[in-house]
């Protein structure tokens, strides 16, 4: 990118940076932040606020930096290409918020609230990055995929997110409500991984010219991956206890939602690549 390019990129980060940060500040009264918080050796050397906005420069800059490098494979011309991405961004944060309500006990409309406090501000920067970067486009001869096959791929990919989430919920590998709020997670589980599914029609084929387990890999680990790791490093940044569960998280999610591309898109099971529009 040229120098006034780069300029324009870092400027629409911290543009919603700074929304994210007033969103929250607006909507403190659904702050679903504990009473007597167990803080971080972070925020006892920075502070709160600081650690909060550093956080909040990591995950825009992050989700910035993974439609730089998808850009060219996302479906559609100029800004549609960043509208589908914020909007896939959008819903996968938006949704992991709502686990709160089965782990902790948070009310759903706190959840919701606070989780459209990141979700706009993405979704936002996701059309700003479109016009600043429409990409080059990859729409030629795209044969669009019909409602029942898109629904076979995010049934796939929600279903192996559910079976792999309550394997790690009965052996202990993450934490989970599944004892204490059993119908909330299994509620969450199964809209979480249909919000995953969904957000991979959005974002459509990952490079035709690559392999189907690279494309794969691409979506789960990079997509997603990323996007979904400096969304959970919010817990353990500022709150003691969580390492160890979040890092647990990023290495598990990710790789169900890889094995979840791989079926639906394996020839004669889920989707083929070149249909997906």
């Amino acid at each position: 990118m040229k120098i006034a390019t780069w300029v324009r990129f870092v400027a629409i980060v911290l543009v919603c940076v700074i929304v994210d940060i007033v969103l929250h500040l607006v909507t403190s009264a659904y702050s679903t932040m504990p009473e007597d918080p167990n803080y971080s050796m972070v925020v006892t050397v920075l502070g709160l606020e600081i650690t909060v906005t550093l956080w909040a420069l990591l995950s825009f800059s992050s989700a910035a930096g993974v439609y730089c490098l998808v850009r060219d494979t996302i479906p559609g011309e100029g800004v549609e290409k960043g509208l589908r991405y914020g909007s896939a961004i959008a819903l996968i944060w938006l949704f992991a918020m709502l686990e709160g309500v089965a782990l902790f006990g948070n009310p759903v409309m706190n959840e919701f609230v606070v989780g459209l406090s990141d979700a706009i501000p993405v979704f936002l920067m996701g059309i700003l990055l479109g016009l600043l970067l429409p990409g080059k486009g990859r729409n030629a001869a795209v044969q669009p995929c019909t409602p029942g096959q898109k629904l076979t791929a995010v049934f796939i990919i929600a279903g192996i997110f559910f079976v792999g989430r309550y394997v790690a919920y009965f052996t202990g590998a993450i934490q989970s409500g599944h004892q204490t709020s059993p119908v909330s997670t299994l509620f969450w589980t199964i809209l979480m991984g249909a919000c995953i599914g969904v957000a991979c029609i959005l974002l459509g084929n990952i490079e035709d010219a690559l392999s189907l387990e690279r494309r794969a890999a691409t979506f789960g680990f990079l997509v997603f991956g990323v996007n979904w790791a400096v969304f959970l490093v919010f817990m353990p940044l500022l709150f003691s206890g969580y390492l160890t569960d979040v890092i647990c998280r990023i290495i598990i999610d990710p790789l169900l939602v890889t094995v979840g591309y791989y079926l639906a898109f394996r020839p004669g099971v889920g989707l083929r690549p070149k249909l997906l529009h």
